[in-house]
């Protein structure tokens, strides 16, 4: 038995999901299709390694190299 409630534990998964910072494009891509959190999560990690490896290889386009298939 969680020594939460229902609504505590809604509320700490919605503080989590709206620390990502997620851009307009991405909650209008996810709002809508109710992608769990935890692979929102995952999304935003695996961007900002592509974002690290762009700016290690001295990339300036990340979306280029996104769009090339480059992985994070």
């Amino acid at each position: 038995m969680s020594c939460w409630t229902k609504e505590q534990l809604e509320q700490m998964l919605e503080d989590v999901v709206n620390e990502l910072g997620l851009s307009e494009s991405a909650i209008a891509e996810h709002g809508p299709l109710g992608t769990a959190p935890a692979k929102l999560v995952r999304l935003v990690l695996d961007q900002k390694d592509l974002t690290i490896r762009c700016l290690r290889a001295e990339m300036v386009d990340c979306e280029a190299a996104k769009a090339a298939g480059v992985k994070p």
